[in-house]
């Protein structure tokens, strides 16, 4: 599994969001929040389904997890590669200093360097 600057937590907890949020160029904590309260629908903001950090990693897929310091949601990212490593689930965290959500995405050398370590993964699973 690649995940670039996921979102595994709707419930948004934690106190260093606030000083994330101060230096996060492209979201916000209250489109945040808004986004997190649209998503599931009828379920539970806590359901796995809508949090999936609340769900079961038994058997999950090696994980390829890439996140920026400066992304309000890298907490998340950083207790999911904990959670999927406690489960026995082989994570290669890569946590850029100073980068923005979906860094991965962008046209800058931290970009590139994630989307070259990307496909190679993809052509060594293809292998």
């Amino acid at each position: 599994m690649v995940l670039i600057s996921l979102g595994v937590n709707a419930s948004l907890g934690g106190t260093e969001r606030m000083a994330i949020a101060a230096r996060d160029p492209l979201l916000d904590i209250q489109g945040t929040i808004e986004g997190a309260r649209l998503y599931p629908g009828e379920l539970d903001v806590t359901h796995p389904y809508v949090s999936p950090l609340n769900g079961d990693f038994y058997r999950l897929a090696p994980m390829l997890v890439f996140s920026g310091t400066s992304d309000l949601l890298y907490p998340d990212s950083v207790d999911l590669a904990a959670k999927a490593r406690a489960t026995g689930v082989p994570v290669e965290l890569h946590l850029r200093l100073d980068q923005p959500h979906n860094y991965a995405g962008l046209p800058t050398p931290e970009g590139r360097q994630a989307r070259a370590i990307i496909l190679r993964a993809a052509a060594k699973g293809l292998a």
